[in-house]
């Protein structure tokens, strides 16, 4: 099963040209800027990937895996906590297309999903970041407070 995810969850029309651009990417910038350059990307993909109205965090969920559904990039669970939402995301063929650049994968969700919680009315002193997930194919995120 595993197999057939890795092969398939990236078209092989974009794989080789993903992995080019991550190995450039890779070879001329630093790791933080990497990330820093995906997040931007992944706000601009957000911006055209409305979520629309959501009031609860159920109801974002639901939305963003609408939108991760129509473009087969697997799906997202987010989980309340008091000083916190930690957010999986599994199946995102981006891991696989950048060939295991996971600095420049997460950088990107962590854009999405951060612009994802600011089109919903997220506070300005929360931020999202990438937290180790043990398994290349289960990225982790936490909503909480930045800094």
């Amino acid at each position: 099963m595993q197999t057939h995810y890795r092969t398939h969850a990236c078209s092989r029309q974009w794989r080789g040209f993903l992995r080019a651009l991550a190995e450039e990417f890779a070879a001329e910038l630093g790791a933080e800027d990497l990330a820093l350059l995906m997040a931007r990307i992944g706000r601009r993909f957000a911006a055209e990937h409305q979520v629309g109205a959501c009031t609860t965090l159920q109801e974002l969920e639901d939305a963003v895996n609408r939108v991760w559904d129509r473009l087969e990039w697997g799906y997202a669970r987010f989980e309340e906590h008091a000083d916190r939402v930690e957010l999986l995301h599994a199946g995102s063929p981006l891991h696989i297309g950048l060939a295991g650049q996971a600095g420049g994968a997460d950088g990107f969700l962590e854009g999405v999903y951060q612009a994802w919680f600011m089109q919903v009315g997220m506070s300005a002193g929360l931020g999202v970041r990438a937290l180790s997930s043990g398994h290349e194919d289960l990225r982790r995120f936490v909503l909480a407070r930045a800094g």
